[in-house]
């Protein structure tokens, strides 16, 4: 009797320690990367011949490239998804990027970088409460997505598409836009208002955002500031962020003189195959004012 007490005591302590082993490992087991995901459901779905190659920092980053497919060639379009936004999904951007060939345009669609959401969090949350404390008593607000991880974002997106600048080969009298959505819409329109030295003719900004309300705030006036010709779309039932600044982007382009700059809502979601088509239809009429 006691050696069979003894003996499964002996099993129930090596399964209470093989199943603590296993939670330990499974614990550490980390999630594969959504840009990764996009990466392979890309290779997978569509040929190698699609995709051209550009140099960033001795980096080979793939391109999705589809040519015009009409009578003449209108110019070229670079579209930015947005964070970890696939080209796939069912979301437009597939639908649209076959349309614009359809229309006239060479695009290029430049995958998004990969995005650390948490980078820097607690920094900034100190920075951003002793920030408050000094200026008055009031509640401070910590974002879900720091400054820092924004910036990271933007600094690697803008170093894509200014190595796919450098490959492509305009015309004197080539038009080229960027079509951006999302948080990348927002960052990138940050970067073109500082007024670089490159040849943009036109920027169609789909939901754009910036998810970060200190840095949200400032993208009105940021909007305003590009050079660029500027169609600001978003849609009636879109994220926060856009909608709470939908009024503040109007102001800032009339005060800063933007007459250039012009605003569409697309009224549903953006899920809906109708509103694909509205911004297929926008975004053609806007482009052919240039």
């Amino acid at each position: 009797m006691k050696h069979t007490i003894i003996s499964h005591l002996i099993i129930f302590l090596c399964t209470i320690a093989a199943f603590k082993n296993q939670c330990l490992a499974i614990e550490h087991i980390a999630p594969v990367a959504k840009v990764e995901v996009i990466e392979s459901d890309l290779s997978y779905w569509l040929p190698s011949d699609s995709f051209i190659t550009i140099k960033d920092d001795d980096r080979e980053i793939p391109v999705l490239f589809s040519e015009y497919m009409s009578g003449s060639k209108r110019g070229i379009i670079v579209m930015l998804p947005g964070i970890e936004q696939s080209p796939l999904q069912g979301n437009g951007l597939s639908y649209l990027r076959e349309a614009l060939n359809d229309d006239g345009y060479d695009t290029y669609v430049i995958p998004s970088p990969g995005f650390n959401a948490n980078a820097d969090l607690m920094q900034d949350a100190i920075a951003n409460t002793a920030k408050s404390e000094s200026n008055a008593p009031r509640q401070t607000v910590i974002s879900a997505i720091s400054e820092s991880a924004l910036n990271d974002y933007k600094t690697e997106l803008v170093a894509r598409f200014d190595a796919l600048y450098k490959t492509l080969a305009l015309r004197e009298h080539e038009h080229i836009a960027i079509v951006a959505f999302g948080n990348s819409a927002g960052l990138f329109a940050e970067y073109l208002a500082t007024l670089p030295k490159i040849r943009v003719d036109a920027l169609v900004t789909v939901s754009a955002q910036l998810a970060n309300p200190n840095r949200n705030k400032h993208l009105a006036a940021s909007l305003s500031l590009v050079s660029p010709a500027l169609l600001d779309v978003f849609y009636s039932y879109d994220n926060p962020a856009v909608l709470h600044t939908i009024k503040d982007r109007r102001r800032w382009a009339k005060r800063n003189s933007k007459y250039d700059y012009r605003q569409r809502e697309l009224f549903g979601q953006n899920s809906q195959q109708n509103q694909h088509y509205r911004l297929r239809k926008e975004l053609s009429g806007f482009l052919r004012q240039l």
